[in-house]
């Protein structure tokens, strides 16, 4: 997957299908508008573009509110490459882009820098300054611009509309399970890799440690989780506490991961970013008399982790619908 800047064109002799949207978390609706997308690209013979905003257009146009993402640019950037689309634009928003009429926005970008035959989106989007363009614009732009729209159903799961809003909901209730069905994939938190002070060895639990990721990112409560780290090829699954050590000297947020065995591939180095996903809730944060009562909780909590995993390479992760 290629990811292009606003000042790039794709090259004259492509077409394109594309989809319009932030898609912050990259969620079981999404995967199913990109899977509809990848379908018309293959039929029409053309490439597959996901045009998205950097930053979130709530933090433009809301100053105001706080913004919380469950996936930064890189994460976004990841799972999207993971549903097999051709090129990611990105494409900063502004004061100044968020003034754009539907038409300006229809001829610069889809038109004129990618080509687009067919624009697929999701059941009551719209486009342009203030949401102008709504369905009678985009009715008549598919005869003004020669290009067919195809609106998706919005996704259910289990009757309920899966969304962000209630995506994130979960995340910060620690209810990972719960996310990750709606996700269509465990929870992604991106992250660079940092010097630990070795207290995991001293434990008999050694760890790789990880910087907290940025104030807008979506973060569960602290505590242990199922998880697993990939980092270039390779994939480890283990355990993953996130909080400030209370047992000890309260140290900086940060998250520490055990292996349940580190026997294929090369961890990150320090320095080196990588990808943490989240599987299940085990444990909330909390302090020990001492480094042994400690030492037996890790314990339990990875013999629990290992019978998650067990269970789920028996079964498979559902990434479909």
């Amino acid at each position: 997957m290629k990811i292009l800047g606003p000042e790039q064109n794709i090259t004259d002799n492509e077409k394109t299908v594309v989809t319009v949207g932030n898609f912050d978390g990259v969620h079981r609706g999404h995967i199913a508008l990109f899977s509809e997308l990848s379908k018309r690209a293959r039929d029409k013979g053309c490439k597959s573009v996901v045009v998205t905003f950097e930053p979130h257009t709530r933090e433009v146009l809301y100053p105001e509110l706080p913004v919380e993402l469950l996936t930064t640019f890189e994460e976004k950037a990841t799972l999207i490459e993971q549903c097999g689309i051709d090129y990611v634009m990105k494409i900063p928003f502004t004061q100044e882009f968020s003034e754009l009429s539907p038409d300006q926005f229809v001829e610069t970008i889809l038109i004129d820098k990618l080509h687009a035959t067919d624009w697929v989106m999701g059941e009551g989007h719209a486009v342009g300054k203030n949401r102008s363009g709504g369905k009678k614009f985009l009715h008549e732009a598919m005869g003004r611009y020669h290009i067919t729209i195809f609106a998706a159903d919005l996704y259910t799961r289990n009757t309920t509309v899966v969304s962000s809003t209630q995506i994130r909901k979960l995340i910060v209730e620690g209810r990972i399970a719960e996310a990750v069905g709606m996700l269509g994939h465990p929870y992604l938190i991106t992250t660079e890799r940092v010097e630990g002070i070795k207290l995991g060895v001293k434990l008999g639990f050694p760890t790789l440690n990880f910087r907290k990721p940025p104030s807008q990112k979506v973060l569960p409560p602290p505590g242990v989780y199922a998880a697993s780290l990939s980092h270039g090829a390779a994939n480890w699954n283990g355990a993953l506490y996130f909080g400030e050590c209370p047992t000890f000297t309260h140290r900086e947020a940060h998250f520490e991961f055990h292996a349940l065995a580190l026997d294929r591939g090369t961890p990150p180095e320090p320095g080196e970013r990588a990808h943490l996903w989240l599987y299940e809730f085990i444990r909330g944060d909390m302090g020990f008399a001492d480094a042994q009562e400690l030492a037996a909780r890790i314990k339990k909590d990875i013999i629990k982790i290992r019978t998650i995993f067990t269970q789920e390479n028996a079964h498979a992760f559902d990434q479909g619908a």
